[in-house]
């Protein structure tokens, strides 16, 4: 007779059970994963269908909510600020964008403009200008904005000249460029400015503004003794030994 043979089954190393389960699982979960991406990419159920914009001054709500109008119908987690400002390209006072979506359908438009510091042009034309020197806006009254007007100069003609003015009226404070009616230059060395109550400003390069602008902050601040002529000259082309006269 032949011997019985016993044959023994060994459990299964834990190790492999361990291995077999995480894969099991992790492939789960990214089938989970990329059907909410799909999902959230293209589902109709977070299209846009409403584009709130605030924030601007500029530019006008309805020309933008025009060059928006693009985004109607697509996902909310498809669009990006990059995408926003492509659409918005031709809007010269938009600098930059922040969006913020509100589920199922909203897309909160928040805009940052470029800030005029200065006008050029004429009575029923006037362009605000940027500090770059780009132009952002025509306006018909030059009242409508406490800015001083660029004259003898132009952008299309002597743009390194302009950009120097628009450098320069950049570095001051709004309450000084509020009380500013012209500026000028002949050449980059000697830009010049003049106050609304006919006082000149001597400003020389566009060299130290950020100085330049403090110490005649400070000046304009100043009130002259009784007994002396008023001024009518300021005189910052060097900081560090402003003149009066």
């Amino acid at each position: 007779m032949g011997a019985e043979h016993n044959v023994v089954e060994f459990p299964p190393q834990p190790g492999r059970v361990w291995k077999k389960r995480l894969l099991v699982g992790g492939s789960a979960t990214l089938a989970v994963v990329l059907v909410l991406i799909g999902v959230l990419l293209y589902s109709p159920l977070l299209a846009i269908e409403r584009v709130e914009i605030s924030g601007n001054e500029l530019a006008r709500s309805e020309h933008l909510a025009e060059d928006l109008r693009a985004l109607e119908g697509v996902p909310l987690p498809r669009v990006g600020p990059g995408t926003v400002l492509e659409l918005l390209q031709d809007q010269r006072a938009v600098e930059d964008v922040v969006i913020q979506a509100e589920a199922p359908d909203t897309l909160h438009v928040i805009v940052t403009e470029y800030q005029p510091v200065a006008m050029t042009g004429r009575k029923g034309a006037y362009k605000l200008v940027a500090a770059d020197g780009r132009y952002l806006k025509t306006v018909e009254n030059r009242g409508d904005f406490d800015l001083p007007l660029i004259s003898g100069v132009s952008s299309s003609s002597k743009p390194e000249l302009f950009e120097t003015i628009t450098s320069v009226l950049s570095s001051l404070p709004e309450e000084v460029l509020a009380q500013l009616k012209y500026a000028t230059a002949k050449t980059i060395d000697s830009v010049e400015l003049e106050l609304t109550t006919g006082e000149r400003v001597r400003w020389g390069s566009a060299e130290n503004n950020v100085e330049k602008a403090s110490v005649l902050t400070a000046l304009l601040g100043i009130e002259p003794p009784k007994n002396q002529p008023a001024v009518k000259v300021y005189d910052v082309s060097s900081p560090e030994r402003p003149v009066t006269r």
